[in-house]
């Protein structure tokens, strides 16, 4: 019941958030256009100092270990999910931004903040480390394919401010270097403000459309069940056919950490490279607003089911 209560809180604040960019274009404050203005804002500039600022940690070696634990077993995920539903898009008839809205969850924008809420900041770091394959694969598979690109451009990728600011916050982190107050300050109230504009952002997209459309799009119901039940359904098989919680039950809270961060709504990333390129800006938006609407209900069953078969 706490779990429902704070996911019921967490979920409002966001879905307020969502209303005032709504609010914003309809009393003409804002232009709809103007999103295309805010998804560059957090691309290049919000989403790397959130993810540099990340790894700003003191390491110990169980840290470490669970850290890695995580990274490997979220790295894991994601590619069997890119490999299925690779072979699931003729069938299901899922085009990219389908793919990527059910591959990639919220890990950085709703995860990490209600993980922080639900078992505290100490494993916030665990979650954090699915923000490598994260930010890795939505900025090599994710962009690749919503921008229609069929090649990868290497340097291209390695010049993503995300991808640069990843590798920055890991080495820093690896050789304990931490940022000067004045750069951890500036860094934390830009990366902070990823939550929010993400939200507006959905907000303005969705404004001048029929919000009818929200509850009764066919498609966006079944991104929304996929994202938030089949997905995870899918990670509870996995975990108990491999057996992987039984071999290793020290790191079934990392697991479970993990777990819940796979469970979140559609990437707010997604909807962003969607308005970047203009691919299916609104119909991203309605499943993001549908899923985070969902969710509050599909999250704490997820996580009973979770405890249930491994704690």
């Amino acid at each position: 019941m706490n779990t429902a209560l704070l996911l019921m809180s967490k979920l409002a604040a966001m879905l307020t958030m969502v209303a005032v960019g709504w609010l914003a274009v309809r009393f003409r404050i804002i232009q709809s256009r103007d999103s295309a203005v805010l998804s560059r804002l957090t691309v290049y500039i919000l989403q790397p100092c959130l993810i540099c600022r990340a790894f700003q940690i003191e390491l110990t070696p169980e840290r470490l270990n669970g850290f890695l634990c995580a990274l490997v077993f979220g790295t894991a995920v994601y590619i069997i999910w890119i490999l299925a539903l690779g072979l699931l898009k003729k069938p299901l008839r899922l085009d990219a931004v389908d793919r990527c809205s059910l591959i990639y969850s919220n890990v950085g924008n709703l995860a990490l903040p209600l993980i922080s809420m639900i078992l505290g900041s100490e494993y916030v770091f665990y979650a954090s480390a699915l923000q490598i394959p994260f930010n890795l694969l939505i900025w090599t598979h994710g962009n690749s394919i919503i921008c229609g690109e069929k090649h990868l451009h290497i340097r291209k990728i390695l010049l993503n401010p995300n991808i640069i600011a990843l590798f920055i916050g890991l080495l820093l982190s690896l050789l304990q270097i931490r940022l000067p107050d004045f750069l951890d300050t500036a860094a934390g109230g830009l990366g902070n403000m990823v939550g929010p504009v993400s939200m507006l952002l959905i907000g303005m997209v969705v404004s001048e459309k029929d919000l009818r459309k929200i509850f009764t799009d066919g498609r966006a119901w079944m991104i929304s069940l996929g994202r938030l039940i089949a997905m995870p359904a899918s990670l509870l098989l996995l975990l108990s056919v491999s057996g992987v919680c039984a071999r290793l039950p020290q790191w079934v809270p990392v697991f479970q950490v993990c777990f819940i961060a796979l469970c979140t709504p559609p990437a707010s990333t997604v909807a962003q490279l969607a308005v970047l390129y203009d691919k299916k800006a609104y119909e991203t938006s309605v499943y993001g607003v549908q899923s985070m609407l969902l969710c509050v209900l599909t999250m704490p069953l997820m996580l009973t089911l979770f405890q249930l078969l491994f704690l």
